[in-house]
């Protein structure tokens, strides 16, 4: 691997990541073999249950040694294993260019580890990015194609739309990726969500209505969740282009810590009251934290 790739995911890590697994909550009919249990009845080799045959049912099924005791025709059922659907999509939208690490740079560890995961795991994982357009991959499985989601992501810039802020479009972009998608499985959202409360409700209402097991992973930096600002500043929207000449005041600063902490808890409940996973990350918080500790307690991982 180069060094290049070692940016997105460190090899230790990468051991760490195969011995998990994304949590579904919901049981999805997938579309080829891995190494979850189906909502389906098998024939792999692990026996499930038995239920009252069926004209048309294998007679190979058939528990002779019942029939002899009981006079009726039992079949034997076993579990089948398969793989679902993880679709990882990721804002590249102007406002996560913000901070040190970026929110972005940030945004494509995560994406890059949970992708990961999916893979080794035999599930089928859809790699997005979302602006003002969707971008992505096509469906992949088995542990060799982490290096199509390293190279598509490491060539992965931030949005240059500027006429209109890329992120009033999160609404439209999965909207459209909920709609054209055929395949329902996991959906986790990485960005800052830092919309409109109605842009962001939007979307993840349409991803919902079709049924997807949704997932929010909120990311800030820490010079937004702590900002270390005074005097007369300079400030400019990162994504309309707008400067506004402020004073920063500690009433300014209290103001904002005010409304910021409305902001992400307003996310929070919304997430919380449509059975949506809700996670907040600090781009100061270790990768391996957030994803062996952090993501394991809201049991998006075990």
């Amino acid at each position: 691997m180069s060094q290049t790739d070692k940016t997105l995911i460190e090899p230790d890590l990468m051991k760490m990541l195969e011995r998990l697994s994304i949590v579904s909550r919901k049981l999805f009919p997938g579309a080829m073999k891995g190494k979850r249990r189906s909502i389906r009845r098998g024939s792999s080799v692990e026996f499930a249950d038995y239920r009252d045959y069926q004209p048309g049912d294998d007679f190979r099924f058939i528990d002779w040694n019942i029939y002899a005791r009981l006079n009726k025709l039992f079949l034997k059922t076993f579990v089948e294993e398969e793989n679902i659907y993880i679709h990882i999509l990721l804002d590249i939208s102007q406002s996560m260019n913000f901070g040190i690490p970026s929110k972005l740079e940030y945004g494509k560890k995560i994406a890059t580890a949970l992708g990961y995961i999916g893979l080794v795991d035999l599930d089928m994982v859809m790699m997005t990015v979302f602006a003002e357009s969707l971008n992505g991959l096509r469906p992949m499985r088995g542990k060799d194609q982490i290096f199509k989601i390293l190279g598509f992501l490491e060539s992965t810039a931030i949005s240059t739309e500027m006429e209109k802020p890329a992120s009033s479009l999160m609404d439209s972009c999965l909207k459209r990726y909920a709609i054209r998608t055929p395949y329902r499985g996991v959906a986790i959202i990485i960005s800052d969500f830092l919309v409109p409360q109605n842009v962001y409700e939007n979307a993840l209402k349409t991803l919902l209505y079709k049924d997807f097991d949704v997932r929010v992973i909120q990311i800030l930096s820490n010079e937004e969740l702590q900002p270390s600002l005074s005097g007369e500043l300079k400030l400019q929207d990162s994504e309309s282009g707008e400067v506004k000449e402020v004073t920063i005041t500690d009433r300014l600063m209290a103001g904002y810590q005010k409304r910021l902490t409305a902001f992400c808890r307003n996310l929070e409940e919304f997430c919380t009251m449509n059975n949506i996973v809700y996670l907040r990350a600090s781009t100061s918080q270790p990768l391996e934290n957030l994803i062996l500790m952090e993501l394991r307690k809201k049991q998006v991982l075990v």
